[in-house]
């Protein structure tokens, strides 16, 4: 018994505690005040420039009805009310409660807090926790941009609003459309949730999640995220952009395709620049140029770069260590590599390996020339040797200063080496016999092939050679010096994909 007498004393100074801290409503002023009875309750009837306060919140209108006893008034026509002198509330219609300080707004409704205005045709607002909400479409107006969305939540204390459903901003320069979205007044920094489309004149951005500074310009991206910008299609699987200086940073499954240029990049990590129209991709980076709707070429290195120095001229790529080049009647390694204007040269360096059919090339450099997107020539610069496989143990073989090479639709078509030219050349009675192995040293030399097989040989400038019987000669003596068969490190398409 005496526990319960203790228990119900606290609670009565517990709410009579809570009574004390609540203020009541006082009527500043008005033109008339008339006591009247409505429904049992009784209540003040006031006309003409109504002022009342509660603390520091003042409210004004041209009519009120104040109900005294239970803290609460409804306000028609002209309505304003001034929190704190920070927030300040316009409409037609409220009903305030002086107890939990919770105002509805209705009709016409405009909220401004010095940073921006709120629009909407219905609001509640709770001025103890400076919250306010509306549920029937709303407009915010910041500086230059323009809010609206279906619902919102705005939180006066944190600065921050709360959009959902349709939401969209448009700016000047900029437009912003998204299933949700937090807004930071005082920071000026958008955080979008769901499905989300960022506009402007150069660019577009599609993300799932991030956030944006209207300020800055920068901002940040995450799931499903595409960046479109002059002819360019970025996919990442996140994304930080600098709208100002046009830099955009990619993480993780980056895909950067060129639709001018018809290109397309991959890797890990990537890299755009609209200012200076360059592009990288690094971290397992591949490029794959379509050439026709049968043949592309895949070009695989540590490091690719993408560039264009005039907005008409064809882009080049250049790649950067373990280079790997993949087409269907050409395969390459090298040390680094440039693919200038994208359908004329490329160009191998770092003692770079080639395979063509039976055929494998090296050089110190080497150059490919394409015609209407199709292998025309190419040329090999500095130690330029080559082998054709002939049987497991036979390799035809020549080497010289220089070569320059001719392709035809599928395969090597011509190899004519100037400079010292060397050449182990396997000579056949027909398709089957051998007639022996000749060996010849002269100033030039063509061989000539017929669908990847070598057919003749002709040579030039002083030449000096002798045929032996296949077994005549030791296995040394059949290999060039600097010969050696790399089949092992030919590309293969299944790499690339």
């Amino acid at each position: 018994m005496k526990d319960r007498i203790i228990i119900v004393t606290f609670f009565s100074l517990l709410s009579n505690l809570i009574w004390a801290q609540k203020s009541p409503i006082e009527i500043v002023s008005a033109k008339t005040a008339e006591i009247v009875n409505i429904k049992g309750s009784e209540l003040t009837k006031l006309i003409g420039a109504v002022a009342l306060k509660q603390s520091g919140t003042f409210l004004y209108c041209d009519s009120a009805l104040f109900y005294e006893k239970s803290n609460r008034v409804e306000a028609f026509s002209n309505v304003k009310l001034i929190h704190q002198d920070t927030i300040t509330i316009t409409g037609n219609y409220l009903n305030y409660d002086g107890n939990s300080k919770m105002a509805f707004v209705d009709e016409n409704v405009k909220l401004n807090d010095r940073t921006l205005l709120l629009e909407t045709e219905k609001l509640e607002f709770d001025l103890n926790r400076q919250i306010g909400y509306y549920q029937n479409g709303g407009k915010i107006t910041s500086g230059q941009s323009i809010l609206k969305s279906v619902k919102g939540n705005y939180y006066s204390e944190l600065n921050e609003f709360y959009f959902q459903k349709n939401v969209k901003i448009d700016h000047p320069d900029y437009n912003v459309i998204c299933d949700t979205l937090m807004y930071q007044t005082r920071l000026k920094i958008a955080n979008f949730y769901g499905p989300t489309t960022i506009s402007s004149k150069t660019e577009q951005i599609k993300c799932s999640n991030g956030w944006y500074n209207t300020v800055t310009d920068q901002s940040q991206f995450s799931k499903k995220t595409i960046l479109y910008a002059e002819g360019k299609i970025l996919n990442a699987d996140s994304l930080y952009y600098d709208r100002k200086r046009q830099f955009g940073s990619a993480f993780r499954n980056v895909v950067l395709f060129d639709s001018v240029q018809q290109i397309t990049l991959f890797g890990n990590y990537g890299q755009v620049n609209g200012k200076l129209k360059k592009a990288l991709v690094t971290n397992k980076a591949l490029a794959i140029k379509i050439q026709n709707k049968k043949d592309s070429i895949f070009l695989l290195a540590d490091t690719l770069f993408l560039m264009q120095e005039k907005p008409k001229q064809k882009a080049c790529v250049l790649a950067y260590k373990n280079v790997k080049v993949y087409k269907q009647n050409l395969q390459s390694i090298a040390d680094s590599a440039a693919y200038m204007n994208l359908d004329s040269c490329l160009t191998l360096y770092g003692n770079p390996l080639v395979w063509s059919g039976k055929t494998q090339m090296s050089s110190d450099t080497v150059l490919f020339l394409f015609k209407s997107s199709k292998l025309d020539s190419a040329v090999f610069l500095g130690n330029a040797f080559f082998a054709n496989q002939e049987k497991t143990v036979h390799f035809n073989q020549l080497k010289g200063k220089n070569c320059f090479a001719k392709f035809d639709s599928a395969n090597i078509d011509l190899l004519n080496v100037s400079g010292n030219a060397q050449s182990i050349y396997y000579a056949k009675e027909d398709s089957v016999n051998y007639i022996g192995v000749n060996l010849i040293n002269c100033g030039e030399m063509t061989y000539f092939f017929e669908k990847g097989e070598l057919k003749r040989v002709v040579s030039l400038f002083n030449p000096e050679g002798k045929i032996y019987p296949l077994d005549a000669l030791k296995p040394h003596e059949l290999k060039l010096k600097g010969f050696k068969w790399s089949l092992l490190n030919r590309p293969q398409k299944p790499v690339f994909q």
